[in-house]
């Protein structure tokens, strides 16, 4: 898995070319508005809120994270800055499970 701390130390963060990309040995699966993700290598399992499902179903469709952002803002009613905290501070953690990581395009 490549390295991706640098990216989110950058002063200003070009989101239009970062692409997350899904850990290939977790599977999803979408119960009652929240995403339960299986990493089959560890055998843990996580719940994604309404946002958070957004995201990882986003990252399945080789989208930038500016759309993703733009997504959460159309759907939520939340400021932009308010949207792209939250997606780093996800992206983050997510990344640390080893669930997915970010590519510079």
């Amino acid at each position: 898995m490549p390295a991706t701390t640098h990216v989110w130390s950058e002063h200003v963060i070009n989101l239009s070319s970062l692409f997350l990309k899904q850990n290939e040995d977790v599977h999803s699966a979408v119960l009652e508005g929240a995403s339960v993700l299986l990493n089959l290598s560890t055998g843990r399992y996580y719940t994604l809120n309404a946002v958070g499902s957004i995201i990882w179903d986003m990252c399945s469709q080789d989208c930038p994270l500016a759309h993703v952002v733009s997504a959460i803002c159309d759907k939520f009613d939340v400021t932009v800055q308010k949207a792209q905290d939250d997606l780093i501070d996800l992206v983050v953690q997510l990344e640390q499970e080893g669930l997915m990581h970010i590519e510079r395009r």
